[in-house]
């Protein structure tokens, strides 16, 4: 079995990692935190994804389900269940409530077509809620998980040092973070946002570039918000209308997008072009296909290592397999071939990740059951004429047209 998945359950206050059933005592154990140990994995201890016969075939069965997206249109909290835990988990599964989660999966080295190198992080969050289930012969430990749905507590991260004062409880609108937004008028937006984010939320790290023609012209503006997706809400609106005016074309300029990935929080408009993840043919599961306008959906095996934000490249040309490990691509065949549609991926180029959602079930034989799904726009990120472009914009000209630009 290649599949590869690993999670590893904190105790915010001391990071110290809850390992289940350590050496034959009943429930959850704290231990040191390393980034070695996780509370299950499917490997045997000591193994390694990118290691043969590390992969351990006793392993417990778990599904999830894990969306991830944008801050200003979050998505519904990441879902996961782990099969044959213990009754003394099952007692114990409260205790989790709050509790910080890193989620790994992939593929580990054994099959052939196995990429260890897409390995990552599904999901880093906290534990909303944790309850275990006894039913007939099943026995589980199911686990909701906030992802990025709403804000992050305001001074804890996870996998970080912390203390005993540390905040376990996410901002909610029972408990808000009181984030104070101040907009002066020539201020650049970076100017603004960086200093309201760093100030609520210090153990974060904020990242990306925005495009220059962000500068505030109007009378200073103060506004204050519970969460987090309430402030990426109100910026990409008022970027869109700062960049597009009155009537605003998204498909021309999609506006300030905030994430979470990897204790970071990401700033960015489509307008700085970042390396793309290649997907090739023997990641793709079925053809890309739209799913909206300007928008397409592509499902590969499962990796960690696409996030929302990134870009994606889907190479031209069929795929050949060689002798041994060699893996490449031909050139289109001739127009009058048999089924070319056939052989050839439906669509090719550099797409934004606009949404990604993890779909799991590690004993489940399908192909189906151990995928990603990924929702790209079909506009281009940047051209060759980005930079006339983006002064085109500005001077509120080209509302109809399509790709993203970059800064002059």
């Amino acid at each position: 079995m290649s599949r590869y998945f690993a999670i590893r359950v904190t105790d915010p206050k001391t990071n110290q990692i809850l390992v289940p059933n350590l050496n034959g005592k009943p429930g959850f154990s704290r231990v040191p935190f390393s980034p070695l140990v996780f509370s299950y994995s499917s490997l045997y201890q000591g193994g390694s994804p990118t290691r043969l016969a590390s992969n351990n075939a006793n392993a417990l069965r778990v599904t999830f389900d894990i969306p991830t997206g944008f801050l200003d249109a979050p998505l519904a909290n990441a879902y996961f269940r782990i099969y044959g835990v213990s009754l003394q988990e099952i007692s114990q599964g409260a205790n989790l409530n709050g509790m910080n989660v890193a989620i790994y999966g992939g593929m580990a080295k054994g099959l052939p077509l196995a990429n260890p190198a897409q390995i990552g992080p599904l999901c880093q969050g906290q534990i909303l809620q944790c309850f275990g289930n006894w039913v007939g012969t099943s026995q589980t430990l199911d686990m909701y998980i906030q992802a990025g749905g709403s804000s992050p507590a305001s001074n804890q991260v996870t996998g970080s040092v912390v203390t005993s004062s540390t905040l376990p409880a996410p901002t909610t609108n029972q408990n808000p973070a009181g984030i104070v937004f101040q907009w002066q008028p020539g201020q650049h937006l970076t100017d603004a946002l960086v200093p309201c984010i760093q100030n609520v939320y210090p153990q974060y790290s904020v990242l990306g570039t925005l495009h220059q023609g962000l500068v505030w012209t109007g009378t200073a503006v103060t506004a204050v918000f519970g969460k987090l997706s309430q402030l990426a809400g109100y910026v990409r609106r008022a970027s869109i209308n700062l960049i597009g005016g009155y009537a605003p074309d998204t498909a021309a300029y999609m506006g300030v997008r905030m994430s979470l990935w990897n204790n970071s929080i990401v700033l960015q408009d489509g307008t700085t072009p970042t390396t793309a993840k290649t997907i090739y043919a023997v990641d793709l599961i079925g053809q890309p296909t739209y799913s909206e306008p300007l928008e397409i959906q592509v499902t590969c095996t499962l990796r960690g290592d696409i996030k929302v934000g990134a870009y994606v490249t889907i190479p031209q040309g069929q795929l050949t397999i060689g002798t041994g490990a060699q893996v490449g691509y031909v050139p289109p065949p001739p127009v009058e071939s048999i089924n070319t549609a056939k052989n050839n991926i439906a669509f090719q180029g550099s797409y934004l990740v606009t949404a990604v959602r993890h779909v799991g079930d590690s004993r489940n034989p399908s192909g189906l059951a151990w995928v990603t799904t990924i929702d790209v726009l079909t506009t281009q990120p940047y051209d060759a004429n980005a930079a006339v472009y983006a002064q085109k914009v500005l001077a509120g000209q080209n509302k109809s047209a399509y790709q993203f630009f970059i800064p002059s």
